[in-house]
């Protein structure tokens, strides 16, 4: 009998709701597997909201498990209700069906029959099958996309996420599946804080940071933080100008939707754009002038770079962003590189600490304590890490494994001894008691079971202590490099081993510093102490 593995699969997440479409599947699969006499069914699987146009094969994880079930011979045909469940890539699912047929596995649909791969019509009508399935998932894309584009143009709300300032409401309009259709209306509770965004930012000269604090001051809640991205965003949404948009397409004005005037749009949208550059275009130019054609940010030339990505706020343990200020003064310009929290600079996170640190501070006390820290840990990692500390860790996992052979060695002698014993009892040579002897076998026994598993367990600690002491000469190697190179690497490289040598910098007010390290000189110690070890 042939064992049938069943794959069912549905593109979208509404399909997924939909109770009729997966168990459609199944139906017709299991019906055609009682139709054929040699089957029997195995098990199924189920891809649900993949889509097989724009994911590829290598990255579903059902497919991988079909894929290591097939390596492992556990089924011998794959049912598909139609072969497009398989994927709809031209370029991959056809690639994908041959991998199963040579493998040793049958490909099936329940509706085209057995995909074969005997002769090359049979290969040019498999690629030609996924290449149609293909196509009419671009059709379908393109369909999808003018739909989408000729409801914008119509201001048809299309869906999606609804923006603060409105509701979502049923006004009666129906879906093509008879299901009651979401319309936007202004919220009338909210939109009144969207006008007062746009006058904060367009009448009374507010920058972002500080209307998102008075936001956050004004109206307290813990589920809408206000944030300065989050107020960009919004002078730039023509949304509140009453137009519906989809990328670059814009609906006409609809005045029951509007909430601002497209000349406070205009302006907050130029104030913000203003703000952003804060110097003129002839500096930032000259700027850009001087970055090699390699470095696209100017962060990594003029700004705090040497611990991103470990560099954390004490106050709010968020990570620090290493970026920098520029002050102007006459004709120079000046670049202070400086690490920024930017919790800090929205009250409603809670955060007490600066806004800023000096790049410059944090760097140099880092620097000099990495700088004492290689010379310290590697005195005392060349005092400890010789030869015969590292025979001392394997002796110290080795006695214990000696000591647990030599007492299975003991009990192998006491229980051939018993069993001697024995045999003069039954002989009428010996007077020791039955049961007795009974006893001291069953103990012997169970002691001989529990040494055994101490022995398995020793040898396990065994290879666990080489292996320890493989990790820690890998480490004792990295140390040793680092510090000859660290001095004179370039910043680039620097910032590589404080990545790998530092688990977090935390920086805190009056610049108090505390630097977790990841090695530390207590791992290259033996587990027993050298008194004991001798």
């Amino acid at each position: 009998m042939k064992r049938v593995l069943c794959l069912y699969r549905v593109s979208t997440l509404k399909q997924v709701d939909n109770k009729d479409d997966i168990p459609m599947q199944r139906r017709e699969c299991l019906d055609f597997i009682n139709r054929m006499d040699d089957w029997v069914f195995y098990d199924e699987r189920m891809e649900k909201g993949v889509s097989g146009y724009k994911v590829s094969a290598n990255d579903r994880d059902i497919i991988a498990e079909i894929r290591e079930m097939a390596e492992n011979k556990l089924f011998d045909v794959l049912l598909v209700f139609m072969f497009d469940r398989l994927g709809r890539k031209e370029d991959e699912t056809p690639f994908l069906v041959k991998w199963f047929v040579d493998h040793g596995i049958e490909v099936w649909s329940t509706r085209e029959g057995q995909q074969r791969l005997d002769n090359q019509v049979d290969r040019l009508m498999n690629y030609m099958r996924f290449w149609a399935a293909s196509g009419e998932s671009e059709k379908t894309s393109l369909r999808v996309k003018a739909a989408h584009k000729q409801m914008t143009e119509d201001g048809v709300w299309r869906g999606g996420g609804c923006p603060y300032g409105y509701k979502l409401v049923r006004l009666g309009r129906i879906g093509k599946r008879n299901r009651p259709l979401y319309d936007i209306v202004i919220d009338e509770q909210t939109a009144p804080i969207v006008r007062e965004v746009f006058d904060l930012i367009v009448r009374q000269g507010y920058g972002t940071h500080r209307a998102a604090n008075y936001l956050n001051d004004k109206y307290p809640n813990p589920n809408k933080i206000w944030v300065a991205q989050t107020i960009r965003t919004m002078i730039r949404n023509p949304i509140y100008t009453g137009r519906l948009h989809m990328n670059d397409v814009l609906s006409e004005p609809i005045e029951e939707l509007r909430i601002v005037s497209d000349e406070d749009v205009e302006f907050g949208t130029n104030a913000i754009a203003r703000r952003i550059p804060r110097r003129n275009p002839e500096i930032r130019a000259e700027e850009d002038s001087l970055l090699p054609g390699t470095i696209k940010s100017k962060t990594s030339v003029f700004g705090a770079y040497l611990l991103t990505g470990i560099a954390y706020c004490a106050h709010c343990g968020k990570k620090l962003v290493g970026t920098y200020h520029t002050k102007q003064v006459g004709d120079l310009t000046y670049h202070r590189p400086v690490y920024r929290c930017y919790n800090g600079e929205i009250r409603a996170k809670n955060c007490t600490g600066p806004r800023t640190y000096s790049g410059r501070k944090i760097e140099s006390a880092v620097m000099e304590v990495v700088r004492e820290y290689f010379q310290t840990v590697k005195q005392s990692v060349d005092d400890v890490w010789k030869e015969k500390a590292r025979k001392r860790m394997r002796q110290n996992a080795l006695s214990r494994v000696k000591d647990i052979e030599a007492t299975m060695e003991r009990l192998q002698k006491d229980q051939e001894n018993l069993k001697n014993e024995v045999l003069r009892v039954i002989g009428g040579t010996s007077t020791l008691d039955r049961e007795l002897l009974k006893t001291m076998l069953d103990e012997n026994k169970r002691a001989q079971i529990q040494a055994e598993e101490d022995l398995q367990h020793a040898k396990e600690e065994v290879a666990s202590e080489e292996t320890r002491i493989k990790l820690l000469a890998t480490k004792y190697k990295n140390i040793s490099d680092w510090a000859d190179q660290f001095e004179d690497a370039d910043v680039d490289c620097k910032k590589m081993i404080l990545a790998r040598l530092i688990e977090r910098v935390e920086i805190g007010r009056g610049y108090e510093i505390e630097i977790k390290f990841y090695i530390n000189p207590e791992d290259f110690s033996p587990t027993e102490s050298p008194e004991k070890a001798c």
